[in-house]
């Protein structure tokens, strides 16, 4: 991948401007360019005086690095000066790749990051707005552009808000979402710009912008919480910081029903391997083989109701028989219900159908389905009792509209998951490729072909078994 641009001021003290930029993506795995707009006088205690770059040096510049190739993203920051930020607004015209403002219109001690006159200011950052893929303002940076006519999304900072959460507003032509985390005591210099340097990382990456937030809002969040002391003033976001599961935002969208108001039942013993099965007859010969997690799939419309709901009922009956045994349904949630079944699992797509109150309120556990950093984010909004991450590796079971996640990137997201969440890999797994998927952390490991088109379907659930034995 290209390195990603950032066009921002300077901050001696590392904390904010082209230096938080560069050190955000430098802790994603992302390598970084950088033009200075403006040098500025500060300390912890913040902006004492700023001084504009000369608007032909950035053009100059911004040219030079256009001979080593096009931007993977860029990240606007302070501009300084109309001058440099009408060079500004030329350049990211002509640019194809994607594009975030964070518009700084002042400094959070009350000093200018700019030295137009406002009006004239502002009138040209809401130019500059149109020829952007997102902007990224709090509340007040907010209300003094008002109304953007431009086809940006907007991500709405709810740092400066009240509450006990901190919630932001995603939108994308349509689209609304909303991303809540903990609100952290105190503040820290640089949120700002680490949100947006992260959130351009993951566009860089190939995510939308409602997944580039999430990544984006933990990486913050995790950054404010291990705030790093230089002075006896605010801190630096830490943008470097280690995200887990204590910094991972609940995402939903606007249409989302009502969620469950309490966690769902947490699991009675270690997940361990977790055979996938097409009927009842394979779980009750897994459960012989000392399978003690098991998902009962069957597609809907594949059986008549009255053959599915009869699979059902011996697959939740074989399970009682057996101490142990944690089975979960998949997606016939009226079923699971009415049968007391164990667990239910559900796909992104079944959230929204699914009366999870119900499902919650009869103390089913609940498995969820994610593929993405949304996705993710929108099943810790459940509190469900586990989350499961797929496809690791291709599989040909079923059409898949995500990309393998592969094993780097599934050791990321496990450690975004926990310790809240007990986590299942599941996609493409062979018997061949479980050691270096448990050595990602997960703590299960899901299969479907790997058991039931194997030779020897017993010595091939023992040998999963002891890859993930506690």
């Amino acid at each position: 991948m290209r390195p990603l641009l950032t066009i921002a001021g300077h901050d001696p003290v590392h904390g904010a401007g082209i230096t938080a930029d560069l050190a955000t993506w430098q802790a994603m795995g992302l390598a970084g360019s950088s033009v200075v707009t403006a040098l500025t006088v500060q300390d912890s205690r913040g902006l004492g005086a700023l001084q504009p770059v000369p608007a032909k040096w950035v053009r100059d510049t911004l040219q030079a690095l256009l001979r080593d190739g096009e931007p993977a993203a860029i990240k606007l920051g302070m501009l300084g000066s109309l001058e440099v930020l009408r060079e500004v607004h030329e350049f990211v015209a002509a640019r194809r790749c994607p594009v975030v403002l964070d518009p700084v219109l002042g400094a959070s001690n009350g000093h200018s990051s700019h030295d137009a006159d406002e009006r004239a200011w502002l009138d040209a950052v809401r130019a500059l707005a149109r020829e952007v893929d997102v902007i990224t303002p709090n509340l007040p940076e907010a209300q003094r552009l008002g109304v953007l006519d431009g086809p940006a999304a907007v991500v709405l900072k709810g740092g400066h808000a009240e509450g006990d959460r901190s919630i932001d507003e995603v939108m994308a032509g349509a689209r609304r979402a909303s991303l809540s985390a903990p609100r952290l005591a105190g503040s820290a210099h640089g949120s700002g710009c680490v949100f947006s340097a992260a959130l351009a990382g993951a566009l860089a990456q190939g995510w939308g912008v409602f997944d580039a937030a999430c990544v984006a809002k933990l990486r913050v969040t995790a950054g404010l919480a291990q705030a790093l002391e230089v002075g006896p003033g605010r801190p630096n976001t830490n943008a470097a910081a280690l995200a887990d599961s204590t910094h991972l935002p609940d995402f939903r969208w606007a249409d989302d029903g009502a969620m469950p108001a309490a966690a769902f039942a947490p699991l009675s013993g270690p997940l361990g391997f977790y055979a996938v099965l097409p009927d009842a007859d394979w779980i009750e010969r897994a459960l012989a083989m000392g399978v003690r997690t098991l998902q009962l799939r069957l597609k809907a419309g594949s059986l008549p109701q009255a053959e599915l709901t009869a699979q059902l009922r011996a697959a939740v009956r074989a399970a009682r028989e057996v101490p142990g045994a944690q089975l979960f349904i998949n997606d016939h949630w009226r079923e699971a219900l009415d049968l007391g079944a164990y667990g239910l699992h559900l796909g992104q797509e079944d959230i929204g159908t699914a009366d999870l109150g119900a499902i919650q309120a009869a103390g089913l556990r609940l498995g969820v389905s994610s593929h993405t950093p949304l996705e993710m984010c929108r099943a810790q909004a459940l509190r469900p009792s586990y989350i499961a991450i797929g496809p690791v590796y291709p599989t040909t079971l079923k059409a898949m509209a995500y990309e393998p996640v592969g094993v780097e990137r599934l050791a990321q997201w496990v450690s975004w998951l926990k310790p809240a969440w007990p986590v299942v890999a599941i996609g493409g797994i062979s018997l061949e490729r479980a050691p270096q998927v448990a050595a990602t952390g997960v703590d299960s490991i899901a299969v479907v072909s790997a058991l039931t088109q194997a030779e020897d379907p017993r010595a091939a659930a023992a040998a999963f078994r002891q890859w993930l034995a506690p």
